[in-house]
């Protein structure tokens, strides 16, 4: 058995994902880790035969301990939380179909093939934003946040120009079930989080698309409210601290990857589009 990296604990895993699995009856093999964190992995599998899907994306959620504390049980929620929103979005066109849990902790979804908002090298197609409204209105009628919309690397156009959200980890649905005074709490928080959907949509659209953004939309790229506001004074010197401490454990070899070796060239999620 392999001896796992220095510092593998800030990883989901310890170790490379498996090379090959079966998912909903069918064999796959690893192709590329995408991304991998201290929260999932996430990687590209490609059918070994014929299957309904010829490529799909397996999300392996943490497994490692972290200091010695056990964190399978955090792995086994986050994956059940997410199977919950795809549960609630099913059905949607922009939104990646649902094709089986992967063992305890992992999810199968289908593979979108195109191009990210980040990686695209000029702006989007003329009619690409209001497309992208009208999956958001969709999404957020059944009662869903996505909350991850800043993130131009989970926004990717479709090669006929169809918008497709992935990474639903951090999406918030309401609770209707739950007691009312969770309920409200839950519902307040769900709203929140569509209003920063819309303000994050107008943002890249004033930056990307300019010339086709309107007055109204302008107003609403610029609508950070109060509470975004201090979110983000809140969270923004703990997520510099937080890459200048990772970065220089990097450059010290301090920090590798378990995946490392099958990982993008440039792993997506480093760029984001903040501020207004």
């Amino acid at each position: 058995m392999s001896t796992p990296p220095a510092n593998a604990q800030w990883y989901a895993l310890n170790r490379p994902p498996p090379d090959a699995l079966t998912v909903a009856g069918h064999a796959y093999r690893i192709v590329r880790v995408f991304k991998h964190d201290f929260y999932a992995a996430t990687c590209l599998y490609e059918a070994a035969g014929p299957a309904p899907f010829g490529r799909i994306v397996v999300k392996f959620y943490r497994t490692q301990v972290f200091f010695g504390l056990p964190m399978r049980w955090a792995g086994r929620l986050m994956r059940n939380r997410e199977r919950a929103i795809y549960s609630a979005l099913a059905g949607l066109l922009g939104v990646p179909r649902w094709i089986g849990q992967v063992g305890p902790t992992a999810l199968a979804v289908e593979y979108i093939p195109g191009t990210t908002l980040e990686d695209l090298d000029t702006p989007p197609q003329p009619g690409f934003f209001e497309k992208l409204r009208t999956l958001f209105d969709r999404i957020h009628a059944r009662g869903v946040g996505y909350c991850d919309a800043n993130k131009l690397s989970n926004i990717i156009v479709a090669p006929d120009g169809q918008p497709f959200l992935v990474d639903f980890q951090i999406s918030i649905r309401r609770r209707p079930r739950w007691p009312a005074p969770l309920r409200r709490i839950v519902s307040a928080c769900v709203d929140y989080v569509q209003q920063c959907d819309v303000y994050h949509l107008y943002k890249h659209k004033r930056r990307l698309s300019p010339g086709e953004l309107t007055d109204e939309e302008d107003r609403l790229s610029r609508r950070r409210g109060r509470l975004h506001t201090l979110h983000r004074k809140l969270t923004d010197p703990w997520r510099a601290f937080r890459r200048r401490f990772l970065r220089r454990r990097r450059a010290r070899g301090l920090l590798v990857s378990p995946t490392e070796a099958i990982e993008k060239a440039r792993p997506p999620e480093r760029r984001t589009r903040t501020g207004a």
